[in-house]
């Protein structure tokens, strides 16, 4: 499973960079898109672990985010 973050930035909140810096600490890497970051992870507790760890970081940034969850996508191979 992938776990992507959608920041929402204030401006009047600590940096950009930094707070992706922060993440990327705690193994999200950047993606491009319709999110900023993304995590993968295999179980509950995984999730959960990783909720937490996000909530600690953000902590006090004045950042908003939305965290999304995806199951990989399965791509079909047809013969003819």
């Amino acid at each position: 499973m992938k776990l992507y973050i959608e920041f929402y930035f204030f401006s009047e909140g600590d940096d950009p960079i930094a707070i992706g810096k922060k993440l990327r600490e705690i193994g999200f890497e950047p993606v491009v898109g319709d999110y900023d970051l993304v995590k993968e992870y295999g179980t509950p507790a995984e999730y959960r672990e990783i909720v937490k760890e996000v909530s600690r970081v953000l902590k006090g940034t004045r950042a908003r985010y939305r965290l999304v969850t995806r199951k990989p996508q399965v791509t079909a191979v047809t013969s003819k």
